[in-house]
């Protein structure tokens, strides 16, 4: 084994993530493509620093979460990884994933470059977060002709409440044409599916509005199946009741399993069997 490889693993360990992951910028991103129509992305809850970059300002920039913001989505990087361990271990294949492990103090992967950045270090890890992006959704689209993008973010106003985010169905656009709107909103929905799992989300009743500030971002509007070269893409905004260390495992298992039961219906996945043969649980 090279060095390289001993890195991997190594890092691979620490992050409780397969050793077949690639990393990039030393170990300030998550990052792996893998064989699975699912692409997790999480660009706000890291907490390394970058060196010799100064923090972002802002200026000339409007303030507050849906202009500049530089405040961390806490316990977002360790859920995301997290569903990403227990889909790999629930499903005969591995999700991709993008997960930012540095501060939004120095970049934000949810904002367009012009305003993401005010550094060209920064600018680099950027860049190399939404290549990766970018990369695992062609392949799935090369692959599978269809997945789903689950962007994981927090947010401060309902400690309760699970947000989705899709500009009102624009970024589920396929979704919708190809299995009508109670896909989108109905009790099999991704939300539907996690209410029925014990979690308040909204919009609720499926078929509301979403919430003002929490309408989806940057990321699922760029890789969003409105687009001819994206995924359906939905952005959760989770309040800190599933993000909070003692609750983190928890939420990890019900968005892990909603995204499975999803996935069934939506993408033909098909559960992981033991050695009896016998679906495993979720």
């Amino acid at each position: 084994m090279n060095i390289t490889s001993i890195v991997r693993l190594c890092l691979a360990l620490l992050c409780c993530l397969p050793p077949d992951c690639i990393f990039a910028n030393d170990d300030l991103l998550i990052i792996r493509d893998g064989d699975l129509p699912i692409l997790i992305t999480a660009p706000h809850g890291g907490r390394l620093e970058l060196q010799d970059v100064p923090v972002r300002t802002g200026d000339g920039l409007k303030k507050g979460p849906s202009g500049f913001f530089a405040g961390r989505d806490t316990g977002t990087e360790e859920l995301a990884v997290r569903v990403v361990e227990l889909l790999d271990q629930q499903l005969p294949g591995s999700p991709s994933c993008v997960i930012s492990r540095v501060h939004r103090k120095y970049v934000d992967f949810n904002r367009p470059p012009e305003i993401a950045v005010e550094h060209s270090k920064a600018r680099e890890v950027y860049d190399s977060f939404h290549h990766a992006a970018r990369s695992s959704v062609n392949r799935i689209r090369m692959t599978h002709s269809r997945g789903l993008l689950v962007d994981i973010h927090g947010q401060g106003s309902s400690a309760a409440t699970a947000y989705r985010g899709t500009s009102n169905g624009v970024t589920v656009e396929q979704l919708r044409r190809s299995f009508g709107e109670a896909a989108h909103t109905g009790e099999y929905s991704l939300m539907g599916l996690l209410a029925g799992k014990g979690w308040k989300v909204h919009p609720d009743p499926g078929t509301g509005r979403e919430q003002a500030g929490f309408t989806g971002g940057f990321i699922v509007r760029t890789y969003g199946s409105s687009r001819a070269d994206g995924i359906d893409a939905i952005q959760l905004e989770l309040g800190i009741d599933y993000r909070r260390a003692e609750a983190r495992e928890k939420s990890a298992e019900v968005l892990a399993g909603a995204i499975i039961e999803w996935g069934r219906r939506y993408l033909a996945l098909t559960p992981e069997t033991d050695s009896s043969g016998t679906q495993a649980d979720n």
